[in-house]
């Protein structure tokens, strides 16, 4: 009797558990049937513009009227950011240097792309940015540094120079510099002229060497025999790195060796500086 009482108890228990989860797999089986295609995977998923002509421009804001801020060639990629609701079919996307620009609906199509094509290959894309070289026309450098016999400085001084270039070509191009130069022995003021080659212009680093002269105008201490007052003739030679970071930040380090002279004198000096590259 306990046994058969036993049974007739569990039965519904049974039951119960049995119509739960067929309850539940109601439940789940009604959001597979519902649910739109792809909620159920990643909702993160990223759409990049593919660029489908030869060339578009990209500019500030979604209309031919504002600025001109990239050149993109056919098939390169660019993260979606924005569609625009008013000037037409155009989307915002992420550049390479992490800034914005705009692109016409028509020259791109927008679909998911692998991560090495999202990179595009770039050379740690998360620090370094392609060099705005290719497309700039001038550069200005503002510098500063030490200048003296040897790169222990041993009567050398501050170093400050403002260094603006004019490109013929992303490799070549023609930098002015006017410089001071203030330390125990006086005064140097200089203005020079001169080429400036770039290798490898399209790399996020860029190497550069630079050659050229100019004059010189000292105003040394009563002391010091370093230059005479008055006009020197300079003429100089070195290279240097620039580094092209994200939002288009672009560092550059130095090194030039100078020679002031005239008839009578002879006076070698070595500069080392650093600063930071402005492109239009």
């Amino acid at each position: 009797m306990d046994r058969r009482r036993g049974d007739v108890t569990e039965a519904p228990m049974r039951a119960g558990r049995l119509t739960a989860l067929l309850l539940l797999a109601a439940a789940v089986s009604s959001v597979l049937v519902l649910a739109p295609p792809g909620a159920l995977a990643d909702d993160d998923v990223e759409p990049f513009a593919r660029v489908i002509v030869d060339r578009t421009i990209l500019r500030s804001g979604p209309g031919v009227t504002y600025r001109r801020v990239y050149v993109a060639e056919r098939n390169e990629v660019f993260p979606v950011r924005a569609r625009s609701t008013r000037g037409g079919y155009w989307f915002q996307v992420e550049l390479p240097d992490a800034t914005t620009g705009w692109v016409l609906g028509d020259t791109i199509y927008v679909h998911e792309v692998s991560d090495d094509e999202a990179t595009g290959g770039r050379f740690l894309p998360g620090l370094f940015a392609p060099p705005p070289l290719p497309d700039a026309v001038g550069e200005l450098a503002v510098v500063a540094g030490v200048i003296g016999r040897d790169f222990g400085f041993n009567g050398g001084g501050g170093f400050m120079a403002v260094r603006p270039t004019f490109y013929l070509a992303p490799e070549f191009g023609f930098e002015a510099t006017l410089s001071a130069t203030v330390s125990e022995g006086g005064r140097i003021f200089m203005g020079t002229l001169g080429g400036l080659i770039n290798l490898f212009p399209r790399f996020p680093i860029v190497p550069y060497l630079v050659v050229g002269g100019g004059v010189s105008f000292s105003d040394p201490n009563a002391d010091a025999f370093l230059l005479e007052s008055g006009s020197t003739a300079v003429a100089y030679g070195g290279g240097g790195l620039r580094f092209a970071f994200l939002y288009r930040i672009t560092l550059r380090i130095e090194a030039r060796a100078y020679a002031f002279f005239t008839p009578d004198l002879y006076v070698p000096q070595e500069e080392l500086s650093g600063g930071i590259s402005v492109f239009f």
